[in-house]
């Protein structure tokens, strides 16, 4: 039973990553994941193919949480191996961006190797990632945050507020949209 499931979620990983690249198919590729055994939101496009933990077992599958209204741009990466991916509502993902829950030691010891740490990716409501940027373990970006095209995200991303570059830092605050009627009227 547990290989049959095993090769259910591989089919439709496979499947929804073999659709063409345009129009309808990218509404179906999120309901063949949902299938895979993926908790996915409605009204998700997923423009694929979509990059998964190459294991593609049960705990990777399950720990991949996406919210409703999500766009996911070409070669998104969703690397969750032993730990979990949450992406929340209305958010959208550039092409080629990264999420990577893994990460090494920076120390080598002998018979041991530099070992491996996960950790948790949390993604806000509202929140825009550029294209090519990567966002590392543990790392909480929070809503309406904007993350600059190419940036590599190491710490948490306050909410409105914009991180570029290599480290990604603060480039400025973002102004709610309700506070710029008030300050209108």
């Amino acid at each position: 039973m547990k290989l049959l499931t095993a090769f259910r979620r591989h089919l439709f990983i496979a499947l929804g990553n073999t659709l063409p690249i345009y129009g309808p198919f990218n509404r179906v590729r999120a309901s063949l994941f949902r299938k895979a055994g993926m908790a996915i939101g409605r009204d998700v496009t997923i423009i694929g193919p979509l990059n998964l933990e190459l294991s593609l077992n049960e705990e990777t599958i399950r720990g991949i949480s996406i919210g409703d209204n999500v766009y996911l741009n070409a070669q998104t990466r969703l690397a969750c191996r032993n730990s979990r991916i949450s992406i929340g509502d209305d958010v959208q993902v550039g092409p080629r961006v990264s999420f990577e829950t893994a990460t090494h030691g920076i120390v080598y010891e002998p018979e041991l190797g530099r070992g491996l740490d996960h950790q948790e990716i949390r993604v806000g409501d509202k929140v825009w990632i550029g294209a090519g940027a990567t966002i590392l373990p543990g790392v909480t970006i929070h809503e309406a945050a904007v993350i600059a095209a190419g940036a590599v995200v190491t710490k948490d991303v306050p909410a409105y507020t914009l991180v570029g570059g290599v480290p990604a830092r603060k480039i400025r605050d973002i102004e709610p949209a309700a506070q710029r009627q008030g300050a209108i009227a």
